[in-house]
């Protein structure tokens, strides 16, 4: 048992402990300011020095884009264009048309471009990609019939994709300034300088095939479906959907991510 005077010790030191506790207890500070407002000074406002950080760090999505007003004009028509016209009439033309049929359209679109291949891989001097072309022509557009069966490429026989911008790029000639296409979208002048040899080529080549048909009549009519379909076979194969990606910087990212492939399809054709 604890001695009387180790009570009165513990009972004195209690009595010590009580000033002490009174002390420390802490008004709450919204009872004792006067209302002023904003009590808390902004301490993050963005400064000039930290908006200039952030525009140096979107440097690297610049390219050489002296047009970039009327281009951005261009982007949201082809935005619109795309919303209220492409998408609507894709989905009827995968609704309507089957996985295998669409597939025979690409196959039979993918040999017609073989001509192009086989062309632009002459000038690019690609002796070997010469050859695969010729091959992949010859054997889809017998043994596939007229190129609705890809045959060529089940005997490991590959696609070479190339084009006369392709071309333009390895003769060294420059992209020159971005530029955004109607319909077409992200390009550069040297690029759309190759699209109209692309054209050009095409156009000969598909009345070379009306002539070898026989077709006299109706070749406007006829060639503006073969168009359609080429656009909504191309279209379908890519995902991209206009302002889903994201990013408040749309434009400049795609033009940045289209400019970087162009960089790289030139450098290894």
């Amino acid at each position: 048992m604890m001695s009387p005077q180790f009570k009165y010790l513990l009972l004195l030191f209690a009595l010590l402990l009580i000033p002490s506790c009174a002390t420390i207890n802490k008004e709450d500070p919204d009872m004792t300011l006067s209302p002023t407002g904003f009590m808390t000074p902004v301490s993050h406002a963005p400064s000039p020095t930290n908006i200039m950080r952030k525009e140096a760090d979107l440097e690297f999505l610049d390219v050489y884009d002296p047009w970039g007003p009327m281009n951005r004009h261009v982007y949201s028509f082809n935005a619109e264009f795309d919303r209220a016209v492409y998408l609507p009439t894709l989905e009827l033309y995968t609704t309507v048309l089957p996985t295998p049929v669409r597939k025979g359209v690409t196959n039979a679109v993918n040999n017609l471009n073989e001509v192009n291949s086989i062309i632009n891989s002459t000038l690019q001097g690609r002796g070997e990609k010469l050859l695969r072309s010729c091959y992949r022509l010859i054997i889809n557009s017998t043994v596939g019939i007229l190129g609705i069966l890809d045959v060529a490429e089940g005997w490991g026989i590959q696609r070479v994709i190339t084009s006369t911008a392709d071309t333009l790029g390895v003769w060294g000639i420059s992209p020159g300034p971005y530029v955004v296409l109607p319909l077409f979208g992200p390009s550069s002048v040297r690029d759309a300088a190759g699209l109209a040899g692309d054209s050009a080529l095409l156009w000969a080549e598909m009345n070379f095939v009306y002539d070898v048909l026989g077709v006299t009549d109706g070749r406007t009519l006829i060639g503006a479906g073969e168009a359609t379909i080429r656009g909504l076979n191309l279209r379908a194969q890519q995902p991209f959907r206009y302002y889903q990606t994201g990013s408040p910087f749309e434009y400049d990212l795609v033009r940045f991510l289209y400019s970087t492939k162009r960089e790289l399809d030139i450098e290894k054709q």
